[in-house]
């Protein structure tokens, strides 16, 4: 409940913002922004001067104005708005920044726009306009989830209804955009409703007619074999991918040569799609068969086509058939068929040489494809992805759509489950939008899961994406409402979005509504991810019953015996099950949880999920161990967890998960002192007040802190303040001295990013001392940088940082572009380089310490120079200033070289540089991580 005076100033803001979207009782008379007889914007304007409903046309030449103002503002020849001087000059006289922004809107000046909607507060309005400049700019999700705020707020706000509409239809979302048209036309407004209406009707029309049109081939399809006319031409080369699939199996089940020519017309019309003769060639090879001894086995095969189920014995016997009379092409596809969804390992020598005999680049595809999920089921991501990534490269020679995009569905899903966000976003990206070009039906459905998954484990790394996973969880059930499967999957996306939120009372209702969908539905076995999800909820939510306890264990049981010898699902269920009892049977929980660590001990460095029990694991022991007060089993886990002991003196410790804390503390003499909360509120972390002043104080006399936190909290500015010399440790790292050898100081600076990306040029790099190696202006570029500090003992790096979720999950270096146009030095690149000096490393770039920050693992800049053999990274989280960093830097390294450890030379440095240059607030996020 709020009290009365913050419901009062609410009111009073609320009054403001509606006075002024019609400012009533003026004097002056009305404001005409409006003037041309259609608009040439189809997004609505916050601002009722410009919010005046007239038909949209769109131009057919746009002009110069209406070609740069992208989707959101194209212009009609003759119809962008002419506003006079005199009205934008009374708009400034009365400080209405607004509407000087709404008229530049209508006047397709979407900068112009935007540089006075940047000065405004962000009330419902404003974010709304706001959203239709990012909506122009093509940041569509940004987009989103300003409108979602909006609604939020005001839940029937017309113009934020209508924008959110159209940045959904542009999402490739159309029945949620029809929806939320429906919403806009029950507000009855003068022409915007019906206009609503109208383009909801046709979005919700086009969509059940392509529905309609691919279940109907999908149907026809069955019966092609026997009528081969069955298919159109016009639906072949509007669905090639799946009339492909049909014809393979019309050519299979035919059972004579006459039924197979009758398919030569539909083989010239996919040929003719896919730029070859290969169709047209197999049914003459078909034809030319002995129909005597292939007759048989066409009829077994349609049969095994149209649904029947073979016993083991049976399709042993089938396969044996057909390997017996040599029929290539059947017996692939029985294969294929017989071992869905994927052909066991055992058995892919045979399907490639099959493949080779076919000589179609189609099966060569599809083998690529079962391989991949051959080696992802006995968890080799690394060795699916290899395998993917050759054939995915000659994709777009081939124009195999269909089979690239499940090449693609594939891919995403190793990257998703490795958690490479960035590259999961680039491959689905690519994959959905080669879907919707060809209008699969089953494919966009994938790839909709695809991105509802994606964006529930981008929440958990950059803030919330919660109303994106909601648009493309919502989409799949409004396409197939009559799939259970799909309704359940929707709640349990939700679910685990909510979870990493924190929000669990609405992941309980969320994972509610699932198990009531769940009835209806065929049996299914519940996943690792959503028995992760409701262990969290049960362990938290309040009026939990001792049936739901159990019957949740009996599913973790029962996931138990059917996982067999896979260590790391395993691993997984001991730490979910661990999690669900340490409240409620401590000795039974702490055992899972040790043995689930113990099970992954040795686990593969891209196990992620073996990575994942591990971490997660450790976290529930320590915050247990906080809570008892246990402080010497504190210290020995988070040592443990981190391959290091923790220093006997002048350490801090911080342990954040779900409501849970720990901050503990060894002082300069030794003694531990530690504070647990169980009360704590959302998942954000103020690193200013994480650490109680008791224990800050605690530390003082220390001449350095060494930090042993875990994500969250790692790599978080400000955890101690900059009067104290302190850094994170995060492994064991290599020894605490260079290599043996000549010092090699490399610095990188002056970098030169596309100019496209607009980035201000650095002022020339400044040292007192002359680097070893030099890498500048166009030689900076990222593999030339790896090369260069694979052998240093010193690196600086003075470039620009960049925090941008769709090149990296943390942030990255802009380096000079590559010859391939590539220029981000990733997190993931450095990790793979070997730094054989182990040098100390200085980021003297904007942001190169920002974290994202999994519940399992801090990735970061810092945390991969570590992991490939640096001794040491300095770097902080905000702007470095680039006119004093030479000087800055220069003095450090010189403290380094003279023996100060890397936080003490940092803290001197800073110490000293704050009292000569009291505004240098820039230096305060610097931190040192070891």
């Amino acid at each position: 409940m709020i009290g009365l005076g913050a419901a009062a100033a609410v009111t009073a803001a609320l009054v403001v913002w509606w006075t002024r979207r019609d400012p009533a009782g003026s004097s002056e008379p009305p404001l005409v922004l409006a003037t041309a007889p259609v608009r040439a914007i189809e997004g609505r304007i916050s601002y009722a001067a410009a919010d005046v409903h007239r038909p949209y046309e769109v131009a057919r030449g746009a002009s110069a104005a209406g070609a740069g103002a992208g989707t959101g503002t194209r212009g009609v020849a003759g119809a962008i708005d002419n506003i006079p001087l005199d009205t934008l000059a009374r708009l400034e006289r009365r400080g209405d920044l607004h509407g000087i922004a709404a008229a530049h809107l209508l006047m397709s000046d979407v900068r112009d726009a935007s540089r006075y909607l940047d000065r405004l507060a962000p009330d419902p309005d404003v974010v709304s306009d706001r959203a239709l400049v990012l909506r122009s700019s093509g940041r569509l999700s940004d987009a989103l989830i300003a409108l979602d705020g909006v609604l939020r707020a005001v839940p029937r706000h017309p113009q934020a209804l209508w924008n959110r509409a159209l940045v959904l239809r542009e999402l490739g979302l159309p029945l949620s955009a029809a929806a939320e048209l429906e919403a806009v036309a029950t507000l009855n407004e003068p022409g915007w409703s019906g206009e609503a209406r109208a383009l909801a009707k046709a979005l919700s029309d086009e969509i059940a007619e392509r529905r309609t049109a691919f279940l109907r081939l999908v149907a026809d399809g069955r019966r092609l074999a026997a009528e081969p006319g069955a298919v159109t031409p016009e639906i072949a080369r509007r669905f090639p991918g799946m009339t492909r699939l049909v014809f393979y199996d019309a050519v299979r089940s035919a059972d004579s040569a006459a039924a197979v020519r009758a398919l030569a017309p539909l083989a010239a019309t996919l040929d003719a799609v896919y730029t070859g003769h290969v169709l047209a060639s197999q049914v003459e090879r078909v034809a030319r068969a002995d129909f005597a001894r292939r007759a048989p086995l066409a009829r077994r095969y349609a049969a095994l086509a149209g649904g029947q189920r073979l016993d083991p014995a049976g399709a042993t016997a089938l396969l044996a058939a057909l390997r017996a009379a040599g029929q290539d092409d059947l017996l692939y596809g029985a294969m294929v068929r017989v071992f869905r969804p994927q052909v066991p390992p055992a058995e892919l020598p045979e399907l490639r040489r099959l493949t080779g005999a076919l000589h179609d680049p189609w099966f060569e595809l599809l083998t690529v494809e079962q391989t991949a999920k051959a080696a992802l089921a006995g968890g080799d991501l690394a060795g699916a992805e290899a395998v993917v990534l050759p054939a995915l490269a000659g994709c777009e020679r081939r124009s195999i759509d269909y089979r690239c995009a499940l090449l693609e569905q594939v891919l995403g899903g190793i990257y998703l489950g490795s958690l490479r966000l960035p590259d999961t976003r680039r491959v689905v990206a690519s994959g959905w939008q080669r879907a919707r070009r060809t209008g699969e039906w089953y494919l966009e459905l994938g790839f909709l899961q695809l991105l509802a998954g994606l964006e529930s484990l981008q929440d958990d790394a950059a803030g919330s994406t919660l109303p994106l996973v909601r648009t493309y969880a919502a989409e799949p059930v409004r396409r197939e409402p009559a799939r259970c499967d799909l309704a359940v999957w929707r709640r349990e996306a939700l679910a685990l979005a909510l979870v990493s939120r924190d929000d669990l009372a609405a992941a309980r209702r969320e994972l509610a509504e699932a198990d009531a969908t769940e009835g209806a539905c065929p049996p299914a076995e519940p996943s690792v991810a959503m028995l992760e999800v409701k262990a969290h909820v049960l362990r938290d939510s309040d009026g939990v019953t001792a049936h739901e306890v159990a019957e949740l264990r009996a599913q973790i049981e029962a996931l138990r015996a059917a996982s067999g010898p896979a260590a790391t699902t395993r691993a997984a269920l001991d730490q979910i099950e661990g999690r669900l009892l340490i409240d409620r049977d401590r000795p039974a929980a702490i055992a899972l949880l040790e043995r689930a660590i113990a099970a992954v001990r040795s686990a593969r460095a891209d196990d992620v999920d073996a990575h994942r029990a591990r971490s997660y694991a450790y976290s529930i022991l320590i915050l247990d161990a906080g809570r008892a007060g246990d402080w010497d089993r504190v210290w020995r886990l988070l040592g443990d967890d981190a391959g290091i002991a923790a220093a006997p003196r002048c350490a801090l410790g911080a342990v954040v998960e779900d409501r849970r804390s720990l901050v503990v503390v060894r002082d300069p003499s030794g003694a531990s002192h530690g504070v647990f909360d169980g009360t704590r509120a959302g998942p954000a972390v103020d690193p200013g007040s994480f650490v109680p002043a008791a224990l800050r104080d605690a530390l003082r006399g220390c001449p350095a802190i060494d930090v042993l936190a875990r994500p969250p909290v790692q790599g978080l500015p400000g955890l101690l303040p900059v009067d104290l010399a302190w850094s994170y440790r995060s492994s064991a790292g290599p020894p605490g001295e260079a290599a043996p050898g000549t010092p090699r100081r490399v610095v990188i600076a002056g970098a030169e990013p596309p100019a496209a990306l607009g980035l201000a040029r650095l002022a020339p790099w400044r040292s007192t001392t002359a680097p070893d190696v030099v890498l500048d202006g166009p030689s900076a570029t990222p593999s030339r940088a790896l090369a260069a500090i694979a052998d240093a003992s010193f690196v600086e790096v003075h470039a620009h940082g960049m925090v941008q979720a769709t090149v990296s999950d943390a942030s990255f270096l802009m380096l000079s572009p590559e010859a391939d146009g590539g220029y981000a030095l990733t997190a993931g690149a450095i990790r793979k380089q070997p730094l054989r000096r182990h040098p100390i490393v200085v980021l003297a770039a904007c942001h190169a310490a920002t974290t994202a920050s999994y519940r399992h693992e801090a990735w970061s800049l810092p945390a991969a120079f570590l992991a490939a053999g640096a001794r040491a990274v300095i770097a902080s989280t905000d702007v470095v200033s680039d006119a004093d960093a030479g000087a800055f830097f220069d003095d450090l390294r010189a403290r380094i070289e003279r023996g100060a450890a890397p936080a003490v030379a940092l803290h001197d440095t800073r110490a000293q540089w704050l009292a000569a240059h009291p505004s240098a607030s820039w230096t305060r996020s610097l931190m040192v991580f070891q």
